[in-house]
């Protein structure tokens, strides 16, 4: 029964945009972290993200007019399918700038819960001390040790340790510091003889000595649990247990630092990769767009299925399965090395972009595109457009909303809210499958509120979205707002296909979809993220970012639904000739064959009979499906 319902003709499309989104996914959310690992700092990030959207949106438009010209969209996927492939994977290979901080050397002795360091004092300064692990609205920053040289002594220990290396365990001071401070504050990095103390505060004493001072660790209160100060515990060793070792931790004031690579170098290669892979990225986004709207139609104008949500389900689905577990697997390749990996994310991305470009190999081809004659003059009437021009600047600031949140939200739960990147999918994965329900039924409800509700309701999403990420102070807190991308992507998506496939000129239909595109996911998003990182460098807080977004998205909501409301007004006041034939879906598209039709009739009255009204009236009463004979009309 499921094969009998199930338009077989679609099925090679919706494989390609199962496997073309989760290859994206795999890879695309991890982006700007993994720029922040390989040594891009954050100003020079800001900045490619500066110039990246003048790039992007070029690529679209052009990809999308040549298809249009070509009259053929999947011989251009595929080489954009390889172009993502083969320029993504290039990112691995860029040479790294990493920052290396130089602390002094510090001895560290650690009874019950006291912990007493001693440091030398560096050279190009008089007085070292110890810095504030806390800043005012934010999580306490890890403190990290790395230990040489120690040694421990506890009852029992050489017993437990004897044991130990008879089962096989591997025994070392910080695995066994960590199991008694507690493995939820204190983690170790395998093979680096480093322990990392997460969400823990400081009590110093003694700071004032430059090379001395007495510590007190205790848990800082989970703000996903309460936020009660007698809820803090004091953090140590077990009684009669004595810590003695070599460290270098970042709680003692650096004394310089160094660069172990060439930030000229890394930028320059990263940017140029980068680039060349967002732009093959784009175009086959832009692509698949314009080969399912066609698709689609053409399926409903044989009285086929051919939903257009119905089809991105898949995209939907691809997204909500595949960055979850990438992200879970990260999180268990950096618990077993003690530092992110990111090979695994971009190996699965290659596997689904191949099995991507096959899948492609089976789509029909035969998409009964309108013959452009004039690609200019369809152009030209694009840009001429009020109504598509206006629509193009929505998707525009839409581009910049989304462009913030996708450059700076896993930056956000991952640095000041300490996500695990196991979370980090989550996110994505729980918009996605709020969104399934919608999807299906979408074409309905987008044809009965319109596209400019659709618009409108993702504006006021976005401001509530913003504005509720600047409050929270837990990641899980984030799920909640996370689904309203039901109605600041998903909708609006499925919104911009209806109004593409109604309002674009013949034969430009991958034309208005890559104009659309670029406005969006190319010059909007990148704009977004520049944007986005000069507001948080000079709030410098990202919770005022995303208040700041916010209520600018709020303001600008209520302008578009002023628009829309007045121009709904002059519409009942001074009513119009309806628009009908503009677009390349199958009502518009035999709308528009009759009013060619009728315009040869019309060329044709005139050369029969020029100066004979009658004859004219004649000719249309026969193409007339009412009816009637030539001597009734007379």
């Amino acid at each position: 029964m499921i094969f009998n319902s199930l338009n077989m003709n679609l099925l090679p499309l919706k494989f390609t945009l199962f496997f073309f989104n989760g290859a994206s996914f795999a890879i695309m959310p991890y982006l700007t972290i993994h720029m922040k690992d390989i040594g891009i700092n954050d100003v020079d990030i800001a900045l490619m993200y500066a110039i990246l959207p003048f790039c992007v949106f070029i690529a679209p438009p052009v990809v999308g007019f040549f298809a249009d010209k070509l009259g053929n969209y999947i011989r251009v996927l595929m080489m954009s399918i390889i172009g993502c492939a083969i320029f993504h994977t290039l990112l691995l290979a860029v040479p790294t700038n990493l920052h290396h901080v130089d602390y002094p050397q510090t001895s560290m002795t650690m009874e019950k819960n006291m912990v007493n360091l001693k440091w030398e004092t560096c050279e190009e300064k008089t007085c070292t001390t110890i810095r504030n692990p806390e800043e005012k609205e934010k999580d306490p920053i890890p403190i990290y040790f790395e230990m040489n040289n120690c040694n421990l002594t506890c009852p029992k220990l050489p017993d437990l340790m004897l044991a130990q290396s008879f089962l096989g365990l591997e025994v070392t001071y910080e695995s066994m510091v960590c199991g008694q401070i507690g493995l939820k504050h204190c983690k170790v990095w395998p093979g680096q003889r480093k322990m990392e103390l997460v969400r823990v505060n400081t009590n110093v004493t003694g700071n004032d000595k430059c090379g001395s001072a007495e510590i007190s660790f205790y848990t800082d209160s989970d703000p996903c649990i309460t936020n009660e100060l007698e809820d803090e515990e004091l953090l140590g060793l077990k009684p009669d247990c004595h810590l003695k070792c070599e460290v270098k931790t970042n709680l003692v004031k650096k004394c310089g630092d160094s660069n172990s690579g060439n930030r000229l170098i890394t930028n320059g290669v990263y940017f140029i990769f980068r680039m060349m892979a967002t732009m093959a990225l784009a175009s086959c986004f832009i692509l698949l767009d314009a080969q399912t709207i066609q698709m689609c139609a053409v399926e409903e104008k044989h009285g086929k299925k051919g939903a257009y949500g119905r089809q991105i389900l898949y995209k939907t689905l691809a997204q909500a399965v595949i960055s979850p577990l990438v992200g879970a697997l990260m999180d268990y390749i950096t618990a077993q090395q003690g530092q992110p990996n990111y090979v695994a994310s971009f190996i699965i991305a290659d596997i689904m972009f191949l099995m991507s470009f096959l899948c492609a190999l089976k789509i029909d081809t035969d998409l009964e595109l309108p013959i452009n004659k004039d690609a200019m003059k369809g152009l030209r009437s694009i840009l001429t457009n009020f109504e598509i021009l206006l629509f193009l600047v929505m998707m525009f600031i839409c581009g910049i909303m989304y462009g913030f949140v996708e450059t700076f939200l896993f930056v956000f739960l991952k640095e000041d809210l300490h996500a695990p990147m196991y979370l980090l999918g989550l996110t994505i994965t729980t918009g996605a499958v709020v969104s399934l329900p919608f999807l299906y039924y979408s074409d309905a409800i987008v044809k009965k509120v319109g596209y400019n509700f659709v618009i409108a309701a993702a504006l006021v999403a976005y401001a509530i979205r913003y504005i509720g990420y600047s409050y929270i102070n837990c990641a899980w807190y984030a799920f909640p707002f996370e689904a309203m991308e039901v109605f600041t992507f998903f909708s609006l998506q499925v919104g911009a296909a209806k109004f593409v496939a109604e309002h674009a000129p013949r034969g430009m239909l991958a034309t208005l979809t890559g104009l659309q595109g670029g406005a969006h996911n190319g010059l909007g998003k990148g704009f977004g993220g520049l944007l986005g990182g000069f507001t948080i460098e000079t709030t410098k807080s990202t919770h005022k970012a995303f208040r700041l977004f916010g209520f600018t998205c709020a303001g600008v909501s209520v302008l578009y639904i002023s628009i829309q409301t007045v121009q709904a007004i002059l519409r009942k006041v001074q009513p119009g000739p309806s628009r009908q034939g503009k677009g390349d879906g199958q009502e518009s598209e035999e709308a528009q064959e009759k009013e060619e039709t009728r315009k040869d009739i019309d060329e044709g009255d005139k050369l029969l009979a020029p100066d004979d009204a009658e004859m004219s009236m004649i000719v249309r009463a026969r193409e007339s499906p009412i009816g009637g004979t030539a001597a009734e009309i007379e």
